[in-house]
């Protein structure tokens, strides 16, 4: 029977950056939205967004799956704004997805939804960069990354960015492959509604939680989520007999 998630004043944990097989530019991602969320269940998640690129994932089964599970699923998407992943939490379909450039975001943005910077200073093209300082009123929080290590951490820019800045952390983990969740997260203390969510990062509330990756783990991960993602001629959904929702 479906029954909605607590919505009692709690310490919940969250991740907001997630992709899953329904991905439509990561082929190399190899888990369903069920078995991430069954992962999320077993480590007591009580919040998660699942970000595809570009796509926004709907699918109602999904929902209330998590909603089972105690876990509160928003909608989210990681859109590329001139050729930038932004982090879109909380905003309609049809409003996310139509979003090209900074301008549009700045007619979209509303008090509901939250806009989080990806991964800004990590190595490729689609980080932000100077687009954040440039654009940093649209943000309400910068994003620490899961993918780092000790002695090599990208996120130090972005901590230093959102000092800066005067914008508050979020530990999401970027998960392409299962070995990725559970290192690094959120937690804060709030209704565990979209609204009580939103309304507490916003106000500096979130802690980042986790711990670097060891050598090995960054190891097996970058084989699964950089090497496996240019073998264009594996197709993971074929291999799983999967068809995106």
């Amino acid at each position: 029977m479906f029954k909605r998630p607590s919505q009692l004043k709690s310490i919940v944990k969250f991740d907001f950056h997630l992709h899953t097989l329904d991905d439509p530019l990561d082929h190399h991602v190899y888990h369903t939205a069920f078995e991430l969320i069954d992962l999320a269940a077993s480590l007591a998640y009580g919040a998660l967004s699942i970000t595809l690129h570009d796509i926004q994932y709907e699918n109602q089964a999904t929902f209330e799956y998590a909603a089972e599970r105690d876990i509160l699923l928003l909608p989210g998407v990681e859109r590329g704004i001139e050729g930038s992943h932004v982090l879109l939490i909380n905003y309609p379909k049809k409003v996310t997805e139509s979003i090209k450039t900074f301008t549009d975001l700045r007619r979209a943005k509303t008090p509901e939804g939250l806009v989080i910077a990806a991964h800004p200073f990590f190595p490729g093209g689609v980080c932000l960069r100077d687009h954040l300082y440039k654009h940093h009123d649209l943000f309400d929080a910068v994003e620490i990354s899961g993918f780092y290590h000790r002695r090599w951490d990208p996120n130090h820019k972005g901590r230093q960015a959102a000092l800066k800045l005067g914008l508050p952390l979020v530990g999401n983990s970027d998960t392409h492959t299962l070995e990725q969740f559970g290192t690094t997260w959120s937690e804060i203390d709030c209704d565990k509604t979209p609204a009580g969510l939103i309304q507490a990062i916003k106000a500096g509330k979130a802690m980042v939680m986790g711990r670097a990756l060891t050598a090995g783990e960054m190891g097996l991960i970058a084989y699964k989520v950089v090497a496996r993602g240019y073998m264009k001629w594996i197709n993971y959904k074929r291999v799983r007999g999967y068809v995106a929702q």
